[in-house]
């Protein structure tokens, strides 16, 4: 309003001009503090083009400043996903601890900023004897073409002063279960452990017997052989009719679903390795012709008053004890207190196709052989036992036994009780009326594309009785699947997923245009 206007005013007009005017500034002082700079912004500089541009230019800037000062404090990233797959867990921590032994880890094929590079600065922060390089055919050419490395690959390399291992990251820091759609983070597992196996003074050697068409150390059981080596053991194949005996520094004997019998002079190679303590892990299938058949091979289950019935095979028929509605693929249940199972029992589940059934003497007479046993898994007691293998299940089922059948269980038998003189020596067999779900085939109804191994708990259940018979407890503290949740909806979840992701934004957009319009008319 001008002066000329304001003078023509009478005195109620005046009165009421300087009313109002008293009530606005009264009201502009209730305003907040963000209210008034808002409003200072507004009426001072957004309305001039280069005080609005400058202002932007001072905050990007400020932004920018901030940033790369953030990036020179080299701050510790935080670890948000719900199982801390990028945080080095305490059992690694522990164990990696005590090490004393340099240990250098070099990564190819990465660089300061990988997710890989921070993680292993937890190791070297954990333990001064360990450091890390970045390894490029520019900055170290020696150790390029020591490990004969190749452009446009992952190695991580541990070295130490007496031993290296070459780790291909593609492969072996990850895997899938396709149970669940998951993939598997194994970093920390397969750091640790090489870290283990390169520093450890002894690593439990384990033989696989061969030569009675057993499965085979690196076909058929490929992936457990795999594993092994990346927890420190070392793995070989053993034929009793050329050694003649069973390797003095064998920690643990495998016998895998042998098909014909032993020979007298293995049957008693093994006897001796029994009779000096040594432990066994026994496996066998289903087939026509019974272990017992083989009377070699029974004269070793008989040390320990077992027998391994692999002439039928368990079907369940409670249906939540089976795998995709096959009643021959069962989810056995497993002993929550031994060691092989505590865990998996508490987080997880096996799968085992066409189990067979482990029985014993009675108790009196394993008292007699100074044999003690523990049931590690079994069916329900709704199960069948079928040895009609001739007949389909419905006719087969007609002959059946009913009942709880045991599918794995560790028997211990005393050699020689404990004197002042001497330790008391035991002999351990683990025997499990099962050899497929621990290898390298793939069975229908499961997977017809993976390995069986792969699936649920299966192989963990092996490697964790690999470890409790060879006493390795360090490895099976520190094993662990982190897994990482991939999408894999159902048509319904896809439906809300794609309504969330577009529809929303959309339906927001269309609402502020229609409002703008609607007040744009309205003036």
């Amino acid at each position: 309003m001008s002066k000329e206007e304001k003078k023509k005013l009478s005195k109620e007009e005046k009165k009421a001009l300087k009313e109002e005017k008293k009530k606005r500034k009264e009201a502009e002082g209730k305003n907040t503090i963000s209210e008034r700079v808002s409003l200072f912004l507004r009426k001072r500089c957004l309305n001039n083009g280069i005080e609005t541009a400058l202002i932007i230019c001072i905050l990007v800037g400020a932004f920018i400043s901030l940033n790369l000062y953030v990036d020179t404090l080299d701050l510790k990233d935080i670890d948000v996903t719900a199982n801390k797959i990028y945080t080095l867990s305490d059992a690694s921590k522990d164990i990696i601890k005590n090490i004393d032994e340099d240990i250098k880890i070099y990564l190819f094929g990465y660089t300061e900023d990988d997710t890989l590079t921070d993680f292993v600065k937890q190791y070297v922060d954990t333990n001064n004897h360990i450091s890390y390089e970045i390894l490029t055919k520019e900055s170290n050419p020696a150790k390029y073409q020591e490990f004969d490395l190749q452009d446009g690959y992952s190695i991580v390399i541990l070295e130490t002063k007496d031993s290296s291992k070459i780790i291909d990251a593609s492969s072996e820091f990850y895997s899938y279960d396709y149970t669940t759609g998951q993939e598997v983070d194994l970093t920390e597992q397969t750091l640790t452990n090489s870290i283990l196996g390169i520093t450890s003074e002894e690593k439990p050697k384990v033989y696989f017997l061969t030569g009675h068409e057993e499965l085979g150390l690196s076909t058929e059981m490929g992936t457990i052989n795999t594993y092994l080596a990346n927890e420190s053991y070392t793995s070989e194949s053993l034929n009793l009719i050329s050694t003649g005996a069973v390797p003095e520094d064998c920690n643990l004997l495998l016998i895998l679903n042998p098909q014909n019998d032993f020979t007298e002079v293995e049957a008693q190679a093994i006897k001796d390795y029994i009779n000096k303590g040594g432990d066994i892990i026994f496996t066998a299938d289903t087939n026509t012709k019974a272990v017992a058949e083989n009377p070699n091979i029974q004269s070793i289950l008989d040390l320990y008053g077992a027998n391994l019935q692999n002439n039928g095979y368990i079907i369940e028929q409670d249906a939540e004890k089976i795998a995709s509605s096959y009643p021959n693929i069962i989810i056995p249940e497993i002993s929550s207190s031994n060691s092989i199972t505590s865990e998996i029992y508490s987080d997880g589940y096996i799968l085992i196709p066409s189990a067979g059934r482990v029985t014993f003497k009675s108790d009196d007479e394993l008292s007699n052989l100074k044999v003690s046993k523990e049931v590690i898994a079994n069916s329900s007691s709704n199960s069948l036992f079928i040895t009609d293998l001739n007949s389909d299940i419905y006719t087969a089922t007609q002959t059946a036994e009913e009942g709880e059948q045991t599918i794995a269980a560790l028997a211990t038998k005393t050699i020689s009780e404990e004197t002042e003189e001497n330790e008391a020596v035991t002999s351990k067999m683990l025997i499990i009326a099962n050899t497929i779900f621990a290898s390298d085939y793939s069975v229908e109804g499961v997977s017809s594309n993976y390995p069986i191994s792969y699936i649920a708990n299966n192989k963990d259940f092996m490697l964790n009785s690999i470890a409790n018979l060879t006493e390795k407890d360090d490895v099976l503290k520190i094993r662990k699947d982190m897994s990482t949740s991939t999408y894999a909806p159902t048509q319904r979840e896809n439906t809300i997923v794609l309504t969330i992701i577009f529809a929303v934004p959309v339906l927001i957009i269309l609402i502020g245009i229609f409002v703008g319009i609607y007040r744009k008319r309205k003036r």
